[in-house]
């Protein structure tokens, strides 16, 4: 017979190892999640059925393994964004049906991209995925930028995705401002998030970051970038509660920015471009575009949208994704599809669309208010974001990029609009969320 003292206290129980080895499964389905997210179209292969690539299956995988971590932990799923995405589908389902079912299949891509934010949202409910996902965007988004700067350095277009007929890299999206945009987003997200930790290397991590975007070539992404920029300097001033000086640099940056804006008006840019294009071919690929073909043909896009809009005969739109056909079918000049979201919206899905896109801007603005204000988080997610106002300016990227791209069904993009619900909806103090 054993004798046990009565001052001998029983050792603890651990945790169960099903539920260790349940979190971690969880952990690296969301870390593999985030990094497939710019494997559109990797070392030069097409895209799938329907526009499909590597993310949309692993979306599928997050999906399920989120409803498994939320059933098992007892933890809700929240639907970010789910009115405006349902005012999206319900105006292109009106549109599709006035139009003899004309684009059906954007209605389904509406709802797909959807879930980036629903499983994020979901996750990051927790503040260890949060930390996870956070440390997932900023440093495989940086090995991304040293892979695609060491392909563009070495000539190895497979690593950089450097197009074809320019100087301008793609990565592995296809698209060179798709590229650009990602790069942008795991900058801001670094500095928000203050990743790395230590500031030298975290300024280093910014600096790669800001390379890789450079050599993308995109002049949208370099104006998105350098407002949201100062909008993030202006938010922080505000969040400081130095709102003078933040109206005092404000209107220093519209006097500087239009100075800028007047002075290159002056400049003989194109024969200055031509000049440094032998030695530097990527500015004569982005800057030097814009004084010849790319401005011409969005011109020619923005008028011929405008023009489609002009001449429609019922609010309903002509139906998702149509553009393209309709400007073949109508015989315009230059067949693309509409290079501005907002204009899209409208001209696609009609009125309703146009409510949407509305709707959509309001609840992320309105999520990124409600976080940045001075002292709104708790010490866990401050500790986590502690500029959350950068996510705000991170959004504005967004906002200014879909003047000239169609942004609005970047996978990276709902991500990254899930970790804002998430935040907001996990990280505020309860005093907030009462």
């Amino acid at each position: 017979m054993l004798l046990t003292s009565p001052n001998v206290v029983a050792p603890e129980v651990a945790p169960s190892t099903p539920a260790k080895r349940h979190r971690r499964l969880t952990a690296i389905v969301l870390v593999l999640s985030i990094a497939s997210l710019p494997m559109l179209m990797p070392f030069g292969m097409g895209p799938g059925p329907g526009n499909t690539a590597i993310p949309d299956v692993l979306l599928v995988l997050l999906t399920g393994t989120t409803l498994l971590w939320a059933t098992s932990q007892g933890r809700p799923v929240p639907w970010p964004f789910l009115l405006p995405t349902l005012l999206a589908v319900l105006a292109g389902s009106l549109a599709s049906l006035v139009n003899d079912g004309a684009g059906a299949l954007p209605l389904v891509k509406d709802v797909f991209v959807l879930l980036w934010a629903v499983c994020v949202a979901t996750l990051c409910q927790d503040a260890g995925m949060t930390r996870i996902a956070l440390r997932a965007y900023v440093y495989i988004g940086t090995l991304y930028a040293v892979t695609e700067i060491v392909g563009m350095a070495a000539g190895i277009e497979a690593l950089s995705g450097k197009q074809v007929d320019g100087a301008r890299a793609m990565f592995t999206f296809g698209d060179a401002n798709y590229a650009s945009n990602w790069f942008i987003c795991v900058f801001f997200i670094a500095r928000a998030a203050q990743l790395p930790r230590r500031k030298g290397a975290r300024w280093t991590v910014c600096a790669i970051l800001l390379t890789a975007e450079f050599l993308t070539g995109s002049n949208g992404g370099a104006l998105a970038l350098g407002v949201a920029l100062v909008v993030g300097y202006l938010w922080g001033l505000v969040r400081d509660g130095k709102a003078h000086h933040a109206v005092a640099a404000g209107a220093l940056a519209a006097v500087l920015g239009g100075g800028a804006v007047l002075v290159i008006t002056q400049i003989d840019t194109a024969t200055l471009v031509e000049r440094v294009g032998n030695t530097a071919p990527i500015l004569r690929d982005s800057i030097g575009r814009t004084t010849g073909e790319s401005t011409e043909s969005r011109g020619t896009v923005l008028n011929t949208t405008l023009t489609m809009l002009g001449e429609q005969k019922h609010p309903f739109g002509i139906g998702p994704n149509e553009v393209r056909r309709h400007s073949y079918d109508g015989q315009y000049s230059y067949v693309r599809e509409a290079h501005n979201d907002y204009i899209a919206a409208v001209l696609e899905r009609g009125f309703l669309g146009g409510v949407a896109v509305i709707a959509l801007v309001f609840v992320l603005l309105l999520r990124c208010v409600r976080i940045a204000r001075r002292g709104a988080l708790n010490r866990e997610y401050s500790d986590l974001v502690p500029h959350p106002e950068l996510f705000g300016a991170l959004v504005v990227v967004f906002l200014v990029s879909a003047l000239f791209y169609q942004t609005l069904h970047y996978r990276h993009g709902w991500a990254f609009f899930g970790l804002i619900a998430a935040v907001d909806l996990y990280g505020r103090r309860r005093e907030e969320n009462a």
